[in-house]
């Protein structure tokens, strides 16, 4: 890490962040970069400081990397099917393909750096889509029985299921548990992951929920977004991140 922040007391995390057009003051679509509160909060409960990234170009990730302890990549629009190799089917929603190339660029540099890296829903599925991964562009053409997602926001937050863990993983340690119930906040899922990651969790009905990269690098990435759950237990996620950037700060 560059020697400018090395007397920082707390470990720098990047998290990034997502353009959209919102009504503001200055209009009816005001282009903003925007993340919600509550992944800074999860962060900052566990002792991180939480250093917000936008979209830039893909040649700019290593210098943002210079700056950073971890990297979280957080949920935002779908993935471009094209990032994946794949037409839009009209299933893919608030795509853009210059996040997405931005984002494989950090995680292809937090790769070779071994940074502490977290993946939530969106984020999730861009590590996968990095490392040559692939999704399903609607999750309910093969899962039909997972909850579905019908955009009302109090019926996105109300909905759940159950994850399973793999019995030696990362997040069966954490959790101290082998079942997690978790939100459900998303229409797409990966098919197949990238190459160098393992799955350890999954869906009552066989969804890929949870990666663990093999080797050397801490890498984590889950399909729901444990920062909205308001239970205890996800401190202890956001805990394990911010203990791993600590050990591996230079």
């Amino acid at each position: 890490m560059s020697t400018t922040y090395k007397h920082s007391k707390k470990p720098l995390i990047g998290i990034t962040t997502w353009r959209r057009d919102l009504p503001t003051f200055l209009g009816e679509k005001t282009d903003l970069y925007t993340i919600g509160p509550e992944y800074v909060e999860a962060i900052e409960e566990a002792g991180g400081m939480p250093i917000l990234l936008p979209h830039a170009k893909p040649e700019a990730a290593p210098m943002y990397l210079d700056l950073l302890d971890g990297l979280l990549v957080s949920g935002g629009g779908d993935v471009d099917p094209s990032s994946y190799g794949q037409t839009n089917a009209g299933k893919s929603y608030d795509v853009k393909p210059s996040a997405d190339a931005f984002e494989i660029a950090l995680l292809h540099e937090a790769y070779k750096r071994k940074l502490p890296t977290l993946g939530i829903c969106r984020g999730f599925q861009i590590m996968q889509v990095a490392f040559e991964g692939t999704m399903l562009q609607d999750l309910h053409e093969v899962f039909p029985f997972h909850p579905k997602n019908e955009g009302k926001p109090e019926y996105i937050l109300s909905q759940n299921h159950t994850v399973s863990f793999a019995e030696d993983s990362i997040l069966a340690d954490v959790y101290g548990s082998v079942t997690r119930t978790v939100n459900t906040i998303h229409h797409q899922c990966i098919q197949t992951v990238g190459d160098g990651w393992t799955p350890i969790g999954w869906s009552e009905d066989g969804i890929i929920e949870a990666v663990q990269a093999s080797g050397d690098w801490l890498a984590l990435g889950v399909q729901w977004h444990p920062e909205k759950l308001k239970d205890e237990a996800e401190h202890k996620l956001f805990a394990y991140f911010i203990q791993a950037a600590w050990k591996g700060r230079k």
